[in-house]
Order: structure tokens, then C-alpha cells, then sequence
């Protein structure tokens, strides 16, 4: 990896800047548009934000439409029934103000209002534990976006691979066939045996099983990839090229630690959660404090609906009062403690993340270096085995080298050329495992 301070960041790259794979570029916004997990995610935010939305009004007053109507029909020896009938008689009334008495009615029309007034702060601490909480929800589906992309280009990369794979065995596959012609024709002319038949026969064999298991792996590799994009099946077009140089610069930079960190959105959703359980903590402290509630309604109210809206039928009440835990102080400790204990295991979450943060990018950084090393060698290998085919084909030829050397000798060649492709795939995961772990992706 290159110096950090000449070459920019890693993680600030978008998906379509990062992967020059066009073909994975469109496979990468399908899967985003289309991921279960990605939906799920995306509700949490909702929920977060209709959570917010909540404590939002908590700290304004409430307001609300009353109407009402009723009938009711006292006893004669109620307290009602005596006072409706002693005013009925009472010379101080009006016609109007007579009571109905069979049954009573009685009309209701206004508004009423209650506010807590947030003194500690109570409520304003739940509501920024909300909005952190809403906040962690998002970081959570950048999350989820930086490894779906990470996972979808492993993937797609895996294909290649095995793809490769597949065509090294094929063309293994031709070169036993003509070399078991080769020693059948031997054999019959009296220059091999037939255990050098057999031998021969039986690695072809060998590399032909190893054909289907390379089919059902792609099968395999195919389905998971549609899955990601929530999809049953599709055709997943893909690049011939394995060569890791061709997909991503390796000379990229990873930035300074603390933008590294930054970058990452599990621990911003970790750090997220801590800021939400530590409002959470004083909220709790809050409750142990008298709360203070003002209240108040107008309402036009009258037992004759023909005088309910007439002025002397408004009536209207102010009340403030303070309320104070006396019984329930075990409750609130139990609560408070409860954040407290939250509040520090999100601490260790934190901390958490924060080592897994720099492991990740450590390893990654490291792995590239030493794939890119083991790559070099086994090239190196792949072509020494090659001329050593040649080699023996040309001794066996001329009776100085035995059928057990050609075939050592194909299945060595064919062993290191399989290597040397899943160390290129290797190479590529780093690269993706990288950019992951630097917190890219979801830019």
C-alpha cells in the first residue's frame, strides 16, 4: 500500500469510482435497489424517525377538541336528584335555567390543553436519544450498504474465478485425453504397459469429476448472487479478467486513523448509540425530580343544547400543579440503573468496533502485500511446471523418463495453475475487504 499522505483515501471512493467493472457496477446497484436486508434496514429508519417525531412533541403542549353529549337520569333520593330538584323550585332562576330532569342532558363543546414543562431537562434528554437513535438507524443502513457491496464483489469476483478454473481444467481435460491416446498407441505398438494406461486413464478421470464440482460451485456462487439482488434467478454477465491490477489501484492510500474511523459506519453507529444511552442516563436522573404540568380548557357547556352556544355558557379553567415520586423511588432507581448499565455496555460496543475497526484494516492491508508477493512466486511456478511437461514429454519420447513423471508432472502443473488463480481471487478479496473495512461503500 502506498504512502497514506500522497495518495487519496480509499474509503472516499464511491462503489462505481472504487470497481472499474462495469458489469459489477450494474449487478452492485441492482442488488442495492433491490436487497431484502436493505429494505429491512430502511424501516428501522422509519421507525426511528417516527420515534424522533415523538419526543419531538413531547416537549410542546397538547391540544384537544372535546364534544360531548349525555342523558342521565338521577335517583330522587341522589345528591343530583335533590340539588336538580331544589333549583327547579328555587325563585333565583330563570325559565331557561330550569333543569331537565327526565332525563338530565347535558352538552359539552371545547378545547383542552396540558404542558409539561421539560425543568430537568427530562424530556429534551429522551428526545436527543431519539435523535441519536435515529442517527445510529442510518448508520446502520450505510452499513448494510458497505457490505452488501462488499459481498456482492466477492462474489462476482468468486465467478470469475471459478470460471478460470474451469477453463484450466478444460484445457487439462484435452491435453490427458491426447496423452492417453498417446500411451494406448504406445502400449499397442509394446512401448508402455497397461498400468501406464490405467494411470493415465484414471488421472483424466480425476480431472473430469473435478469439472462438475467446478459447475456446481458456479450454480452455487450464481444463486447467491441473484439472492442478494432479491431475485429468484438471473443471468449474471461477468469480465473474463482476473488480473487484479485491471480492477482496482492498489496505490491508494487509507488516510490517517482517525479519518479511517470516521469513515466507518458501524462504529459512527456505535458511537450513536453511546451519545443515545448516555441521554437515556440522564433522563432517568431527571424522573427522580418533581415535574411540573399546566393544564387548562374553555368549553361551552350547558344542560340545553338551544343555550349552548350563548356566552354566558363558556367556562374556562388554569391549573398548574407539581408532581412528585414519593412511592416509586425503587421503581425510578431500578430504571436509572438500567441506563446507567446500557450507557457502559455501549461503551464496550464502541470500543468494540473500534478495535475490530483496526484489525480489519491491518489484516486487509497486509494480506495485499503478501498475495501480491504469492502471485509473483506461483507465476514463477506455473511456468517452471510448464516447461517441465514439456521436458518429460520429450524424455518419455525418447525413453528417458517413466509415464509416472508426466502424469506427477501434469498434476503438479494443474495444481498450481488452480493456486495461482484462487491466490489472484485472493488478492482481489483484500482489495474489496479493504475497502470495506476502511468504511467505504456507502458514500
Amino acid at each position: 500500500m502506498a504512502d497514506t499522505a500522497a495518495t487519496p483515501a480509499v474509503a472516499g471512493l464511491s462503489p462505481h469510482t472504487f470497481f472499474r467493472d462495469k458489469k459489477l457496477q450494474t449487478i452492485i446497484r441492482d442488488v442495492l435497489q433491490h436487497n431484502p436486508d436493505m429494505n429491512i434496514a430502511l424501516q428501522h429508519v422509519r421507525i426511528a424517525d417516527a420515534t424522533l417525531l415523538a419526543s419531538r412533541g413531547a416537549l410542546l403542549p397538547s391540544l384537544q377538541a372535546n364534544a360531548g353529549a349525555s342523558g342521565t337520569r338521577y335517583g330522587k333520593y341522589t345528591m343530583e336528584g335533590v340539588g336538580n330538584y331544589d333549583t327547579n323550585l328555587s325563585p333565583n332562576i330563570e325559565d331557561a335555567q330550569v333543569i331537565g330532569t327526565r332525563p338530565t342532558p347535558n352538552y359539552l363543546l371545547g378545547f383542552s390543553s396540558s404542558w409539561e414543562v421539560d425543568i430537568w431537562g427530562k424530556l429534551s434528554n429522551m428526545k436527543h436519544a431519539a435523535r441519536m437513535r435515529y442517527l445510529a438507524s442510518q448508520e446502520g443502513v450505510s452499513w448494510v450498504k458497505s457490505m452488501l457491496i462488499a459481498r456482492t464483489a466477492t462474489l462476482y469476483y468468486d465467478l470469475i474465478a471459478l470460471d478460470k478454473e474451469a477453463e484450466i481444467i478444460d484445457k487439462n481435460i484435452r491435453l490427458q485425453e491426447r496423452a492417453l491416446e498417446i500411451v494406448t498407441i504406445q502400449k499397442a505398438g509394446g512401448r508402455a504397459t497397461e498400468l501406464a494406461v490405467q494411470q493415465f486413464k484414471a488421472q483424466l478421470l480425476n480431472t473430469r469429476s473435478a469439472e462438475y464440482a467446478i459447475k456446481q460451485r458456479i450454480l452455487e456462487t450464481e444463486n447467491e448472487l441473484s439472492a442478494l439482488a432479491g431475485k429468484y434467478t438471473m443471468k449474471i454477465e461477468r469480465s473474463p479478467d482476473l488480473e487484479p491490477g485491471h480492477h482496482f489501484d492498489e496505490r491508494m492510500g487509507t488516510g490517517t486513523p482517525v479519518a479511517m474511523l470516521a469513515m466507518r459506519p458501524d462504529v459512527r453507529q456505535a458511537h450513536a448509540e453511546l451519545e443515545a444511552t448516555k441521554a437515556d442516563a440522564n433522563a432517568a436522573r431527571a424522573a427522580f425530580f418533581p415535574s411540573l404540568t399546566i393544564s387548562a380548557y374553555a368549553a361551552y357547556n350547558a344542560f340545553s343544547g338551544n343555550m349552548l352556544f350563548a356566552a354566558s355558557s363558556l367556562g374556562y379553567q388554569l391549573f398548574g400543579g407539581l408532581t412528585a415520586p414519593i412511592f416509586q423511588r425503587h421503581q425510578l432507581r431500578a430504571q436509572f440503573a438500567i441506563a446507567n448499565a446500557k450507557q457502559q455496555e455501549a461503551f464496550y460496543a464502541y470500543e468494540k468496533a473500534t478495535l475490530n475497526a483496526y484489525r480489519e484494516v491491518l489484516n486487509d492491508m497486509n494480506m495485499i502485500e503478501n498475495t501480491r508477493q504469492m502471485q509473483l512466486l506461483k507465476e514463477e511456478e506455473v511456468a517452471s511446471l510448464s516447461l517441465g511437461i514439456d521436458i518429460s514429454n520429450d524424455l518419455y519420447t525418447t525413453g528417458y523418463a517413466s509415464y509416472l513423471e508426466i502424469v506427477t508432472a501434469q498434476k503438479s502443473k494443474l495444481d498450481a495453475e488452480l493456486q495461482l488463480v484462487n491466490i489472484r481471487r485472493d488478492r482481489i478479496h483484500s482489495n474489496i475487504e479493504l475497502y470495506r473495512a476502511l468504511g467505504g461503500g456507502w458514500q
